[in-house]
């Protein structure tokens, strides 16, 4: 896969990046046959409470362009941030212990779901199927080279594969009616409970967009953070 350039977007970036929103409204709103939205999500369950700053490149119908997010979360609140190149913000959406709320500051951008931009942020950065608590030892591969698992989480279908050098996560799909996001986790850092994903590719065909993030901040939140 080509390496992707995250430097700050030029203004031309910005201009692709507010017709893509058009373009994604269009696709996850008006779509012929009506797509079902994820599950609800429950910020209390996601670990780690984090603020996570990245950089993305996001790609649909023929377009792409560059951009910036932020998400957080804390306790039973789960926010995604998205910001235009001058900082300013385009886009809030807002979990709050399992209320929606969505803020655009730009036309366009209202039409988008929520719900299916914070089912992204989950199946990207927090949690996924329970893993066996090995002491932080890695576990050996079974045949065929691969630690792989299934699981439900709600109406949602899970299935993940560890690196079997590193006992990472490697590949996750997350699945519910007839709808399935393939992510790929091309890169970590850190360690021990600090261990993140610091490059993220996510694709769905039946929304009809893929992108990549790549993580600039991560920060682990505690009392007084």
């Amino acid at each position: 896969m080509p390496r992707r350039d995250f430097r700050a977007p030029t203004l031309r970036a910005f201009a692709t990046l507010l017709a893509f929103a058009a373009l994604l409204a269009g696709t996850t709103c008006h779509s012929r046959a009506p797509i079902p939205a994820p599950g609800p999500i429950d910020p209390a369950s996601l670990t780690p409470d984090a603020r996570i700053e990245q950089s993305l490149w996001l790609k649909a119908g023929g377009r792409s362009f560059l951009g910036r997010g932020v998400v957080q979360k804390r306790g039973d609140r789960l926010d995604l941030l998205v910001l235009a190149p001058t900082g300013n913000r385009l886009l809030t959406v807002r979990d709050d212990g399992g209320t929606i709320t969505s803020e655009a500051r730009f036309a366009g951008l209202e039409r988008l779901d929520p719900r299916f931009l914070l089912a992204d942020v989950r199946w990207a950065f927090f949690g996924g199927c329970p893993r066996i608590d090995t002491g932080g030892a890695i576990a050996p591969a079974p045949p065929g080279g691969s630690l792989e698992r299934t699981c439900t989480i709600g109406h949602t279908t899970v299935r993940e594969v560890d690196d079997p050098a590193t006992g990472d996560l490697l590949h996750r799909e997350a699945s519910w009616g007839g709808v399935t996001a393939h992510l790929d986790f091309l890169q970590w850092a850190g360690e021990g409970a600090d261990r993140h994903p610091v490059k993220v590719r996510l694709e769905n065909e039946r929304l009809g967009y893929e992108w990549e993030v790549q993580v600039d901040g991560w920060k682990r939140l505690g009392p007084g953070n």
